[in-house]
């Protein structure tokens, strides 16, 4: 009997039925147990949330446990790059709260959705403004968070800014090459932020929160506490750096305050300087382009990275030369007329002081003795003195970056310059001019080196490293190690008498403070740039010196007049401290 038409339509449609679902019951079966994993992980990750818990930096504390860096806590603006379904609309929405270009966002986010699960933070230190726009636009802004972070609080404002550094957010290039970084994370850039970054930047810890659909966070479901940094304690004295600070407001230079016995640096100067605390929760273009074509380098550390002409300063070396190599002796004599004539040319010097003997040459300054010390020297052993007191290499200080300075050699300058060395170079070598440059960080340990006998220290920022327990975890010295050329005592002695009259009765007497004997030396460097350099150069007390002051500004045209009262003020702060070392004498 064949089957009528509506049996057949009812049989085919029975088929139908069957197929769909049996298809729909592979899909489910397929779902549930071959990618079930996946999608209960996939649930989980929209309804749990694992944070990042960054961990408080190491407070910076100056010698005498002055904290001058801790960390305070702030709101941090991200996206979550996994949560963010329409970006267009989402950048548009932040762009208006944050005042910054979509544009901007949008390529933040696409840089970031090569991490998906890692947040990419857009705003840090975020003010009460933005965060509450953000919380009451919660359901228009998915994958939006609100992270709270520590951010780094500078309690004396640009006070030893060069010196403690800034932090940034680390780059690709950091990341290749520090372990243990994260992307977002912040970094030290500069100071000592950045040499005893490990140290300070602690451990991050993670939390575990469920949230509800509209990403607000609810019940913590798991928490990884966050180790904090260990503290730092520096050698810098915070009254010295401020009266340093103070002396240089309004001029170009740099102070280096150090102990000559140890290489501890108590003030390191530099101006213009910057407020770092621009940079605490991720600096703007505008602060950035503000700093960077700042024509007064504010970034530039004059103290360990300018290199200037030394001028008569380096005429410590000279000395130095002549007297441990026989050339000069303390009853020496030279005839200061206000010239030397070499050949064709004649060398003017600023004044003619009559016949003197090496201690009043010194005293008064003398180009004239200067110059002939130094053609008896000859510029090989001016060359090798020079080095051998530190200067044209790097001083290795715990900073980040250095300048080395450079000291000219007779091999040196025809390959430089295609021509031979020339007696006239020797000249101006011998007072510190011509090629000769060094940075202010280098002559204090140049100077530090005669003031303590022929020993050269390494300058050392940090003292020691502090657990957040408080236990000391390493204490931190710098190196001492011997002049590689035989300074005999009574060189030194005879050098040293002459520094003292510098300021007693000669070219730094600027210098000079009431009570407290000061040995050193000025000098005006000339430069192709403008007004020569001032310089001053002294250590105290002369007889028992413990403390290294030099005093730098750029274009300052006479050391004695520019740089003297600048060390002056310094040493006049630390007054109290040195002759409490040397009970009360002088």
């Amino acid at each position: 009997m064949t089957p009528s038409p509506w049996a057949l339509r009812v049989g085919h449609l029975g088929i139908v039925v069957i197929l769909a679902f049996s298809l729909l019951a592979g899909r489910l079966w397929q779902l549930q147990a071959i990618e079930g994993s996946r999608y209960l992980e996939l649930s989980e990750q929209n309804r749990i949330r694992d944070y990042v818990v960054p961990a408080p930096r190491g407070v910076i504390f100056d010698r005498r446990g002055q904290p001058l860096v801790t960390n305070r806590a702030s709101f941090t603006v991200a996206l979550l790059p996994m949560e963010v379904r329409d970006p267009p609309r989402v950048a548009a929405a932040l762009a208006r709260v944050l005042d910054v270009d979509a544009a901007e966002i949008l390529a933040r986010l696409a840089e970031g959705r090569k991490r998906p699960f890692e947040p990419v933070r857009l705003r840090r230190d975020a003010d009460r403004r933005v965060v509450v726009a953000i919380e009451e636009n919660r359901l228009d802004l998915p994958g939006v968070v609100i992270q709270a972070e520590p951010v780094r609080e500078y309690l004396h404002g640009a006070l030893a800014a060069h010196a403690l550094g800034y932090l940034g957010e680390i780059t690709e290039a950091e990341l290749r090459t520090r372990p243990g970084y994260r992307p977002g994370d912040l970094i030290g850039k500069t100071g000592v932020e950045r040499t005893y970054d490990d140290l300070l930047r602690g451990e991050a810890g993670r939390l575990r929160v469920e949230v509800d659909a509209a990403g607000r966070p609810g019940r913590v479901l798991g928490r990884q506490t966050a180790r904090p940094g260990h503290s730092l304690v520096l050698n810098l004295d915070a009254v010295l750096q401020r009266v340093a600070e103070e002396q240089l407001r309004g001029q170009v230079g740099a102070v280096v305050a150090m102990d000559p016995r140890t290489g501890e640096v108590l003030a390191l100067a530099s101006s213009p300087t910057y407020d770092p605390a621009v940079f605490a929760g991720g600096i703007s273009p505008a602060n950035w382009r503000r700093l960077t074509s700042d024509r007064g380098l504010p970034l530039l550390n004059r103290a360990a990275e300018g290199v200037y002409e030394p001028g008569s300063v380096f005429k410590v070396v000279t000395g130095t030369a002549a007297l441990a190599e026989g050339v000069a002796r303390r009853e020496s004599t030279y005839a200061c007329t206000g010239a030397l004539v070499l050949g064709r040319w004649v060398f003017r010097d600023l004044a003619a002081y009559g016949t003197v003997s090496f201690v009043r040459g010194v005293q008064v300054s003398c180009n004239v003795m200067f110059w002939t010390l130094g053609r008896a020297v000859g510029p090989e052993r001016l060359t090798r003195y020079a080095t051998a007191l530190g200067l044209g290499a790097p001083t290795d200080i715990d900073l980040p970056a250095e300048a080395a300075g450079f000291i000219p050699s007779v091999e040196w300058k025809p390959r430089a310059h295609g021509e031979p060395w020339y007696p006239g170079d020797t000249l101006n070598m011998s007072i510190g001019q011509g090629w000769v440059l060094t940075t202010p960080l280098q002559i204090a340990r140049m100077l530090s080196a005669i003031a303590n006998g022929g020993t050269l220290v390494q300058p050392v920022l940090a003292r020691r490293v502090v657990s957040p327990d408080g236990r000391e975890v390493r204490a931190i010295a710098g190196r001492r190690t011997p002049v590689p050329e035989r300074l005999p005592a009574a060189a030194l002695e005879t050098l040293r008498e002459g520094l003292r009259l510098v300021v007693d009765a000669g070219t730094g007497r600027a210098a000079a403070v009431d009570g407290l004997a000061i040995a050193g030396k000025t000098g005006s460097a000339e430069n192709p740039r403008g007004r020569p350099h001032a310089w001053f150069a002294g250590y105290a007390p002369a007889d028992r010196p413990s403390l290294v002051v030099v005093a730098f500004v750029e274009h300052g045209y006479r050391g004695g007049i520019a740089a003297a009262p600048i060390a002056r003020a310094v040493f006049e702060a630390a007054r109290p401290a040195l002759l409490a070392e040397t009970g009360g004498r002088p």
